[in-house]
């Protein structure tokens, strides 16, 4: 079991994100994420089963209040190099978003080791997975149906949560602002 610290999208988005989910897992014949209980998001951070997160829900508020919403654009297609078989959408990488990533990575320093590598600021690839546990041929497969049906997705984030995953659960979550 795990932890991540996601950014929820407003309705609009995320269907059009669920939309592609849903047909992605028709296309391959498998479980989609909105099946698995998950909820499109970006994650600013990922961490293992020893994180203590008695005291998460009153300090992601506080820090839920310190930001207000904001615009994002999930703009290309992607996937990780390795055995990992990841497939996501890409936001653009504004100033902002790299801003209350840092932000979120300094108020939350005390769990730094309990967080996996690759969301800590200078090492983080923002990141909207739409299809996990992929074969090599699957990867190959979904990126192939994603570039005849995806359209960049402009949205606003707008919600920030605390969720637990495998399986999915949202353990806390509230209104940016």
């Amino acid at each position: 079991m795990g932890y991540a610290i996601e950014l929820f999208y407003d309705d609009a988005s995320e269907q059009a994100v669920r939309h592609i989910w849903d047909g992605l897992g028709t296309a391959l014949g498998q479980p989609s994420l909105s099946e698995l209980g998950s909820r499109p998001h970006v994650s600013l951070a990922v961490y293992g089963d020893d994180l203590h997160t008695n005291d998460f829900p009153e300090r992601l508020l506080e820090f839920a209040r310190s930001i207000d919403p904001f615009d994002f654009t999930l703009s290309s297609l992607g996937t990780f190099a390795g055995q990992e078989g990841v497939v996501f959408l890409a936001p653009v990488v504004t100033r902002r978003l790299l801003e209350v990533h840092a932000q979120f990575h300094e108020v939350f320093s005390k769990h730094k080791d309990a967080g996996m590598g690759y969301y800590l600021p200078g090492h983080w690839v923002p990141h909207c997975t739409i299809a996990i546990d992929l074969s090599a041929a699957e990867v190959t497969e979904a990126l192939a149906y994603c570039r005849e049906v995806f359209q960049p997705i402009s949205g606003r984030f707008q919600e920030i949560g605390l969720v637990e995953f495998r399986p999915v659960k949202e353990r806390f979550t509230c209104a940016l602002g």
